[in-house]
């Protein structure tokens, strides 16, 4: 069975009722949740998602999503300080800009997690060789 990430904007935008991804996104989500594939995500993402409702005024979504989180069948990898040692490693030999820093970073954590493939509807991971995006 493949394992595939799971980036934040999927996540985002199920929470957010988004009109033209959550569809999409919900249906990859369920995939995890059938079995169909085993799904990875991590601290960083989980913080980009907290943030991101927070600034957009949706705190009350904050909830809903952490309850969805507990029960996920998603492995969640821990960020660390290895990862962005990793991110600066591929930044440097794909001569990539620090604008990328927390893309590279999950692309250091799936390099350690040895997964290639990530569910993103964020073009900048398709600048990152190595990794296959999938939306």
């Amino acid at each position: 069975m493949s394992s595939r990430f799971v980036d934040s904007n999927l996540f985002i935008y199920v929470m957010l009722q988004d009109p033209s991804f959550a569809e999409r996104s919900l249906e990859i989500l369920e995939g995890f949740e059938k079995g169909k594939e085993t799904g990875w995500t991590s601290t960083l993402v989980l913080s980009q998602v907290f943030s991101h409702l927070k600034r957009r005024g949706k705190s009350s979504v904050i909830d809903r999503f952490y309850d969805y989180m507990e029960s996920s069948p998603l492995g969640v990898l821990e960020t660390t300080r290895g990862d962005i040692v990793g991110a600066q490693a591929i930044r440097k030999d794909q001569s990539l800009p620090w604008s990328l820093r927390d893309d590279l970073v999950i692309a250091a954590q799936m390099k350690r997690a040895k997964i290639d493939e990530i569910y993103s509807n964020d073009g900048d991971f398709d600048r990152i060789e190595g990794l296959k995006r999938i939306f």
